[in-house]
This record gives structure tokens, sequence and C-alpha cells, in this order.
């Protein structure tokens, strides 16, 4: 196999590692949307008005609204961890009838109650390949329920109000639909609890030990938007005849014709550097030990080695970068054999992309160093 056919391919395949990285930073998310608050269980188990009376019941509510905003952290590896705020309302119809208890139909009682929540959540989003991205997550926090109830239905009167910072919990699923960069549509379902607790309450206009718990199913539609920059778009490639594949903007390696002079035609590889890096990978390491090996079967004109750097940082420090990278490879050429005097060494920084982009944009195909291999 000639020189410059089997090095081409070797560089063609190393070009494949380079890989768009998930989105990691912080992130913001709004919503608001329905909020279907569960029958609540409403006991008393201590003394009421004229004597003790208990009851356990369930008091019935209206659907209301909840709203939400949240501030969160994507770790890049389908975590992501946030901080949310939410306040959901919602009125009441009425407290069950039980078995020696009266009870409150609607248009005996009227007031609504309150959750104000912060709470911390972790979540997991499950990557499909598409615009649609499903998660699952849960939470926990601290809630002020206020219930601001009052009802009269002879004999009975009763009242119970607010009760501040209680323990709160809740499960989450959802689907974000990409629909700009950094922005997607943001729809789930909440189930949010709180902890049951005694509750400022009158019965018959007496002291009494009343006792509510507060559950709600949440139904949210929203915003997420990321703060950061955008993740960068994986690079296409094609297969070629060699059965490498290089990316979609490179040409395959030429089908080289047998004969004497084809190894003495230049030698050229590309060796690829992850994103602000410029040390070697093992299988970059390997190319450039190839390559020095074939190179020295041959009389070694010149080496031009030339390194370079994407435009995701500034002019001065991607200049700095590209020369790393450039020296990098020169050493290992040399500790491979080949000689310092012949090789010469430029860097470029931005100024001489694979693939242009625009200012502040990562682009793998960029961030490389050129070897030229030419013969006597």
């Amino acid at each position: 196999m000639k020189i410059r056919t089997t090095l081409l391919a070797a560089a063609a395949t190393l070009a494949i590692t380079p890989a768009a990285h998930a989105y990691e930073g912080l992130y913001g998310a709004i919503g608001a949307g329905l909020n279907l608050l569960k029958d609540g269980d409403v006991s008393n188990d201590g003394p009421g008005g004229g004597g003790a009376f208990i009851f356990d019941s369930d008091a019935d509510h209206s659907s209301g609204i909840g709203v939400y905003a949240a501030l969160g952290y994507d770790w890049g590896n389908s975590w992501r961890t946030e901080l949310e705020f939410s306040h959901r309302n919602n009125d009441i119809n009425s407290i069950a009838a039980k078995p020696g208890f009266i009870g409150f139909p609607a248009g005996t009682i009227a007031g609504d109650s309150t959750a104000v929540a912060l709470m911390f959540n972790i979540l997991r989003d499950f990557d499909m390949g598409s615009r649609f991205t499903p998660y699952i997550g849960g939470g926990i926090g601290v809630a002020d329920v206020d219930h601001d109830i009052i009802g009269a239905n002879a004999p009975i009167a009763i009242g119970y109000g607010v009760h501040n910072r209680t323990f709160a919990y809740q499960g989450i699923a959802g689907v974000a639909v990409e629909l700009a960069e950094s922005l997607a549509l943001d729809v789930s379902y909440r189930y949010f609890g709180t902890t049951k607790n005694n509750l400022t309450s009158t019965l018959n206009g007496a002291p009494a030990s009343i006792a509510a718990g507060y559950g709600a199913h949440s139904f949210f539609a929203g915003l997420r938007w990321n703060f950061g920059e955008a993740p960068a778009q994986a690079p296409q490639y094609k297969d070629c005849w060699d059965g490498s594949s290089v990316p979609m903007t490179s040409q395959c390696p030429p089908q080289l014709v047998e004969d004497a002079s084809a190894d003495l035609d230049p030698v050229n590889f590309t060796v690829y550097f992850d994103y602000d890096k410029s040390n070697l990978t093992a299988q970059a390491a390997t190319l450039v030990q190839e390559a020095a090996a074939r190179a020295l079967a041959n009389d070694i004109d010149t080496v031009v080695v030339q390194g370079n750097a994407d435009r995701s940082g500034n002019s001065a420090y991607n200049q700095a970068l590209s020369e790393r990278r450039a020296r990098v490879v020169t050493d290992a050429l040399v500790v491979n054999g080949v000689s310092a005097d012949a090789i010469r060494t430029e860097a470029f920084g931005e100024d001489n992309p694979a693939k242009p982009t625009a200012d502040g944009v990562r682009e793998p195909l960029n961030r490389r160093t050129d070897v030229t291999i030419s013969f006597e």
C-alpha cells in the first residue's frame, strides 16, 4: 500500500472522533397551567364548640391555576438540578358529609387554599435524537400553605386558616420540545404534596384541633431557555472507497495508481484535538508514529507542521493554542525519528479554518494540526 493512501485513510478515521457535546450550563424556565387539588383530608380530633366533636372528612375544591419559575443547571450528562418557585390556588366547593357529621355542601362554605413553595428538583433527560426530550424527576422543599375557609351549615360552623412552612415534595414527568436554538417548549405533570398539619381553627366559634393536608395534580406548559452557548452540531460523515469515513466537507483519499513515482508524492495528514486541548490522544499518537515510520523509508526533504484553532475563544488565546498544537506534533515526529532540522513549524490561530464559522463558534474540524511531508 502506498504511503499517501495509508496515511490519508488513517487521518480520515481519526476525524471521526470529534463530536458535539450536550449543553452544559445555566437555564431558566417559567410556566403555568391547571391545578387540580385532590380531595383533601380534613379532620378534627379534639373538643369543638359545646363538647367533644370528632370527624374525618374530605374537602372538595374547584379547578385552579398554578404558576412556576425555575433556575437550574444542566450538567451536560442528561442530569439537571434546579430551584423552583411555585404558586397554586383553588377555591373550596364543599366538605363531604360523613356518618355522624353533617358536612358542608356547596353554598354553605367559602374560601380558598393556596400553596407557595420553594423546591429543589433533580431531573433526568432522555435524549431521543429528535426535537422531543422526555424527562422525569422529583423534588423536596418547603411550602407555605394557606387555607382560608369559613362554613356554616346549622348547627355547625367551621373556620380554619393559615399554616406556615411545612415540608413539601413532588414527582415530575414531562417533555421538552425544541422550538429554536437554546429555547424549548416545556410540558409537564407534577404531583405536589405536603404533610398534614394542625391549623388555626374553630368549630361553632370555639377553638378546635383541625388538621388538613394538601395534594395537587398540576399540568403545566411553559418555556425553558439556556443562558449559555448552544451545543455544537455533530459533524456529518461520508463513507469512502477504502472503508474510512470523513466529514462531508472533506475529500476522500484518492485511489492512487501503482507506480514508482507515487511513493514520492507529498504525504498529508491531519491530527485533531479536543476542545481547548493541545495534547495528543492515543489514536493521534499512533497516527504520527505510523506517518514517521513510513516517511523515513524515503528521503525526507521538508516537513511542514501547521497548528490551527477554532473561533470559540479570543484571537490571542487561539494563536497561542495553535502554537502548542503545532509544537506537540513536531515533538512527536522528532521522537519518532524525523530530523528536527527538516521540520518547519507554523501556527495560524483561528485564521485558517477548514470550515469557516462565525466568531465564538466551536468547530471540531478547525481544532487541528496539518502535516505535509515532502521527499527529495
